[in-house]
């Protein structure tokens, strides 16, 4: 199987089991979407991402925002 990109936070899907309902045609990711692979409101995805960076880098509440609001603006499921 191919590596993809999340289409919503970029994460690389390399199993079947991380893409959005286990299904390997999904454009997003486990985190991104509800059981049934369909895409979540933006909002609990921004949490979500928001949640991982503190986690992850060690950034403050207000920078996780802001940090994940400027990854998300770039990605194809949230450009507008």
């Amino acid at each position: 199987m191919s590596e993809k990109m999340c289409e919503s936070c970029g994460m690389p899907m390399r199993e079947a089991k991380e893409y959005g309902g286990g299904n390997p045609a999904n454009k997003y990711c486990v985190y991104c979407t509800d059981s049934k692979g369909k895409l979540k409101p933006y909002d609990e995805v921004l949490q979500g991402m928001k949640a991982f960076i503190m986690q992850t880098m060690g950034q403050t509440e207000e920078q996780a925002l802001k940090t994940a609001k400027a990854n998300m603006r770039k990605m194809p499921a949230w450009m507008t």
